[in-house]
């Protein structure tokens, strides 16, 4: 039984929290970038970790390509956001991806991790008035300098804990 790691890193946030993932997995193992997907033969695959990152409430686009066509496969997810992960918005993050990750797969669970924000958004921010860029979140400004020195410690604790208490009792 063969587990995969595949992920999509705009910033090199998702990147780190699914190499610290990798260390922990108890199995045998292979972490790829959602670009090299072709490079696996998916047969001998049963369980796949999704790393993404989040993007207007749902994983980015890269993987929900990729989740659409695949298939029959014990899948976990690891995501990150610039937002706490307990909040109303991660929260809502995590259904929208469960959602995806419940089509045509054994969703077995998730986690989510605050990264810093894309220096795109920050610059888009900038440019334009926040109502017009995140109306609902007044306090956006500050999320976004609290994620700067993510991820950190925590975060990638909270990824070992995921690994060794949700995915390696699993394999």
């Amino acid at each position: 039984m063969k587990t995969v790691i595949i992920y999509s890193s705009l910033t090199g946030n998702t990147k780190k929290v699914c190499e610290v993932a990798f260390e922990h997995l108890q199995q045998e193992k292979q972490l790829i970038r959602v670009e090299e997907k072709d490079t696996v033969d998916w047969t001998k695959v049963e369980n796949v970790i999704i790393g993404y990152w989040v993007d207007k409430g749902t994983a980015d686009a890269k993987t929900r390509k990729f989740l659409s066509k695949l298939q029959n496969k014990n899948l976990y997810f690891i995501g990150t956001l610039g937002e706490s992960p307990t909040s109303f918005h991660a929260e809502k993050c995590i259904r929208n991806v469960t959602k995806l990750c419940e089509k045509d797969n054994h969703f077995k669970g998730g986690v989510l991790v605050r990264g810093k924000v894309s220096e795109d958004l920050k610059q888009k921010m900038d440019k334009f008035p926040l109502n017009i860029v995140h109306k609902f979140v007044p306090n956006m400004k500050q999320i976004v300098l609290d994620a700067e020195g993510h991820p950190n410690e925590e975060d990638f604790q909270r990824v070992i804990e995921f690994i060794e208490k949700t995915v390696n009792p699993n394999l």
